[in-house]
């Protein structure tokens, strides 16, 4: 038992400091900002719609923008012609960011003044509300933005369909209108830009969770749903199919949901507030993140997406793409949803490179050859005229992979092509008259400097099979005066691809994949099998071992096989750059998932001018940051766990009044058993689920290393919090009084009064703060009673504390005089007191002398124990679980701040379990909890029941521990007062 405890007392120091560590290392996967800023050619100006919903909602409003005008415009007399676009900010966004977007807007319009097509730029104020903290606001936005919708919908003289862009909640705030079919009629498409779609960040609120829920249910019957299967594998071609894409294809879209282009989008490992996971639906019909994005290829923080000019200029040219023109010179947005995500899928995926079919080529100059499985051919001053190279397909059957590189060759260029070759009889050489391109095949890569890099990635095999007269591959370089060439690849892929498997955590040291690749090679495939959980982290490293020249670049592409829309891109220069390559998966694998048959991809683009060794390691410090970011929502949970434990052992342990121990802050905190509610919970969600009995507990398929390390790290918190409350109760209590009085504007004696009454009759604690809960909201009738709760046991502890010391000063004095009366008394017989001493055992006589020298009193302490509020760590943690109510309850009480100059009435989700920890808490203060009782073999089953509730169902949903800490305060009142109650009904019971 001993070696067990130590065990898990090491497993707790181990926990807390790997979560430290993690905080320390947040930043480690993120990469410098390298968005560009959008400047506006004109002053910004915003006018406002009037409309009836105005008066309905006093601190909303919607806005057209506009720039370089300086007489102001009224949009409701307008004659407005262009592509309505609306604008949604989300939690705490302001109306105002709809700027960089407009502006890009207005400038291609003007720069572009042939084609005739511009856009309408609208945007919402929402009094930049806290909604992803508070759901209240979700709906009061909801119904807001239909009355926009039906708004600017009759502003234009045709029908013309709307595009929604949204931003952080926003986006799922216009996702949520389409659950209206007299809405999403008016609506073309909706493009989300880093929104939590199917799962908010933090779920405090029961309103929030209610709308999301909602949502979800409706979209669910009336719109096609995606999501992976055990079969799904994005990564077997060279850039990621969306899964709607082909089910799109074979479907009827006659629902009118349906209808609309979901579009989603993600900011990458820049963006700390919403995690790349929570940034995709199944009801989507694409998803990018801003790093895989052709044209943008990097990544943006939250707030920075909306003004990045590179992911700007994509959204607008989508935009600028769908739009058509009428006779009457207005633009409306085409309805042709299958157009509409082909022209996605160019701007968002992989740029659309026109399929030419069969070229005739005319010159039979400048033509080569060449037979070689690696060549690097440049030209560092450029073609005077078309450069032509034949590589033979007749290779040995083992070169089934032929990798090629294109570097200066603009993307829309035709370059690559298949076909038959014949031999000129006057020189020797062969050409080909007809030639097939192959350039919708190519991807490009990601620009890190000034070379355009162009590649393909052809199976020979079936090439060979496909097109059978086939003899050659045609490369065809363009004139010009820039350093083009090009590099090919032709290799066996036994001997490029390496199969790995994630490392496990405990397994330290650099594993080797690669020792030396072969000169001039520029591909390689790393397949990653158990890589599974998006906590993992691989550090891959690419060494550089010999280079021709100095400066390199090695680009890799990570493919997630059940993740749509998570490639990335990541470029690097130097053996020592920051950040490294860190390899982890988005979201959690789906159930039965074969990673072996379908692993995560790594895809190396090597510089052919240098050699590289390839290894890889288990990297703690991205694991553990990634479970920092991904699973911080858990403390709460887990924190109020271990308080409930920590309540259960204080009520079955009480200490002696009087004594060294009643002052301790850590009685109960340090503490292990609450780990076993954790593995015991994870067998208890089994039989929950194959019985179907009770509810079904959150869905947290998840390692059980992260739910030890979170709840270790609550052990710790639990542990700090409780001396610091200690801290400010022994010393600072008098600093924190007059505190409470600004707070509270109550005068000194007014206070002094105050306490006294709560003190002497708890009960009118319980109806103060109650009325207060009502009267206002239940946030602030909770920050008064901890107020006063706080203060009423700093009082006591003041007093407990002066008592104490008065205590033993008394006791000193009185065991002095004591030993000078018997020294007097004895100084006649010296021989006499030698004698008798020299009898009695001196530890006997000292223990008498101390009996004797006791004062009544004293002995009267002794036998006392610590109940009321001189138990002290018992009141410390009730006051903690209430400190932990008020705060899930500070969203609310700041809504309803802010609401209040409005004339605006909010719901109030947690006035019912307020009204009973008040209530619970006052039952306790008032019968002078707790008392040292019969019946706690019951009360240990239900906090232990609590604690297991708070694990299955509070992670994620948050809110519901509003209801776990209200019923700990109402079981363990009803506990304290019916056992109370027992005692004095039967009084031989005791």
């Amino acid at each position: 038992m001993i070696v067990f405890r130590n065990c898990a007392v090491l497993l707790v120091i181990a926990s807390i400091c790997s979560f430290l560590y993690g905080i320390a290392h947040i930043y480690i996967e993120v990469e410098p900002n390298a968005c560009r800023m959008t400047y506006m050619f004109g002053e910004p100006r915003f006018a406002r719609l009037q409309f009836k919903a105005n008066n309905q909602f006093p601190n909303y409003g919607l806005y057209y923008y506009y720039e370089g005008v300086r007489q102001p415009l009224d949009p409701n007399k307008m004659r407005m012609n262009g592509a309505p676009v609306i604008f949604v900010p989300g939690n705490a966004g302001s109306y105002k960011q709809v700027r960089s977007m407009a502006s890009v807007a207005l400038r291609k319009a003007r720069e572009h003044p042939g084609l005739g097509i511009h856009l309408d730029y609208y945007t919402i104020d929402f009094d930049e509300e806290l909604s992803a903290l508070y759901g209240g606001y979700m709906y009061h936005q909801q119904s807001f933005l239909k009355y926009c919708i039906r708004t600017i919908a009759s502003l234009y003289r045709h029908p013309s369909p709307i595009v929604l862009i949204g931003h952080s909640m926003g986006g799922k705030l216009a996702q949520s209108v389409l659950t209206d079919t007299d809405i999403s009629q008016h609506i073309n498409a909706i493009i989300s830009i880093s929104t939590p779609l199917d799962n908010p960040v933090l779920s405090l609120d029961a309103h929030l969770s209610q709308f999301y829920k909602e949502t979800h249910e409706k979209l669910s019957y009336t719109r096609t749903a995606t999501q992976p299967t055990t079969t799904t594998n994005v990564c077997q071609s060279m850039h990621q199919r969306p899964l709607s894409e082909q089910s799109m294809a074979n479907q009827d879209l006659s629902a009118k949901l349906d209808n609309v282009l979901l579009i989603s989008t993600g900011g990458g490992n820049r963006d700390l507030l919403v995690q790349a996971g929570l940034t995709t639906s199944q009801f989507n019909d694409l998803h990018a993140m801003t790093s895989a994005i052709p044209r943008v290829s990097l990544s943006c923080d939250h707030l920075s997406a909306v003004w990045c000019l590179q992911f700007t200029l994509v959204i607008n040219r989508f935009l600028f793409n769908i739009s058509q023109r009428r006779e009457d010179g207005s633009v409306f947005f085409s309805n042709d949803k299958q157009r509409n995500m082909q022209s996605a899928l160019m701007y968002f995926v992989k740029p659309k490179t026109r399929y030419h079919g069969s070229i005739n080529i005319q010159t039979h100059n400048n033509w080569h050859e060449e037979r070689h499985l690696v060549i690097n051919k440049f030209f560092a001053n450029g073609l005077r005229n078309d450069y032509y190279e034949l590589i033979g397909l007749g290779r040995q059957p083992r070169y089934k992979k032929l990798a090629i590189e294109a570097v200066n060759v603009d993307n829309d260029a035709n370059w690559l092509f298949g076909c038959e070759s014949y031999k000129e009889n006057a020189t020797g050489k062969n050409y080909c008259d007809k030639a097939t391109s192959l350039t919708h095949l190519v991807q490009r890569v990601p620009i890190v400097d000034d070379d355009l890099r162009n590649i393909a990635i052809l199976d020979l095999h079936n090439l060979r099979q496909t097109f059978k007269q086939w003899t050659h591959l045609l490369v065809r370089l363009p004139a010009g005066s820039q350093r083009t060439g090009y590099n090919l690849d032709i290799y066996d892929p036994k001997d490029r691809f390496l199969d790995i498997r994630m490392p496990r955590w405990y397994a330290s040291g650099r594993r080797i994949a690669i020792n030396e690749t072969v000169q001039g090679s520029i591909h390689y495939r790393m397949r990653i099998a158990d890589l599974v959980e998006p906590y993992q982290g691989l550090r891959v490293h690419v060494e550089p071992l010999k280079c021709l020249k100095p400066n390199y670049r090695v680009t890799v592409r990570v493919c997630v096989p059940w993740a749509s829309g998570f490639e990335r891109y990541h470029t690097l220069t130097s053996p020592k750059q920051k950040p490294g390559l860190y390899v982890n998966v988005p979201t959690l694998m789906p159930r039965h998932y074969n990673t072996t048959l379908n692993p995560v991809l790594l895809d190396f683009y090597l510089d052919p001018i240098c050699r590289y060794r390839i290894s890889y390691e288990y990297s703690y410090a991205d694991a553990l940051s990634r479970i920092v970011l991904e699973f911080y929502g858990w403390l709460p949970a887990h924190f109020i766990c271990v308080l409930l434990i920590v309540l259960r052992m204080q009520l079955d342990h009480f200490e002696e009044a009087g004594s060294l121990k009643s002052l301790r802050p850590y009685i109960g905190y340090l503490q292990y058993t609450s780990l076993y509610v954790v593995t015991g919970c994870r067998l208890f969600k089994k039989l929950i689920m194959n019985m179907k009995i009770l509810p079904i507990p959150e869905q947290l398929d998840y390692s059980v290393n992260v739910s030890i390390i979170i709840h270790c790290t609550a052990i710790g918190l639990s542990v700090v919090t409780a001396f610091a409350f200690w801290f400010c109760l022994t010393l600072f209590g008098n600093s924190l009084q007059r505190l409470a009085l600004r707070l509270t504007r109550l005068s000194t004696s007014g206070s002094n009064i105050m306490l006294s009454i709560m003190t002497h009759l708890p009960i009118t604690y319980g109806i103060l703060t109650i009325g207060v809960a009502l009267g206002a909201c239940s946030g602030l009738g909770l920050l008064l009673a901890f107020i006063f709760y706080f203060l009423m046991l700093s009082n006591a502890y003041k007093d407990y504390v002066e008592d104490y010391l008065w205590q033993k000063a008394a006791n000193l004095v009185h065991k002095a005089v004591g030993i000078g009366k018997k020294s007097n008394s004895n100084k006649d017989d010296q021989s006499a007191a030698v004698a008798n001493t020299s009898d009695q055992s001196p530890v006997s006589n000292d223990g008498d002398d101390q009996q004797k020298l006791l004062n009544p009193d004293e002995k009267q302490a002794k036998d006392e124990l610590c109940v009321g509020l001189r138990n002290f760590s018992f009141h410390v943690t009730l006051l903690l679980m209430l400190l932990i109510l008020l705060l899930l309850n500070v969203p609310t009480s700041l809504a309803w701040i802010r609401s209040r100059k409005h004339g605006v009435v909010l719901p109030d989700s947690s006035i019912r379990t307020t009204i009973v920890a008040l209530s619970s808490i006052s039952l306790l203060l008032q019968i002078r909890a707790p008392q040292k009782l019969r019946g706690n073999l019951i009360l240990s089953i239900l906090l232990y029941a609590c604690a297991g509730i708070s694990l299955l169902y509070c992670q994620m949903a948050i809110y519901r521990l509003n209801f776990i800490i209200a019923g700990a305060f109402a079981v363990i009142a009803m506990h304290q007062a019916l056992q109370k109650l027992y005692e004095r009904l039967f009084p031989s019971a005791k």
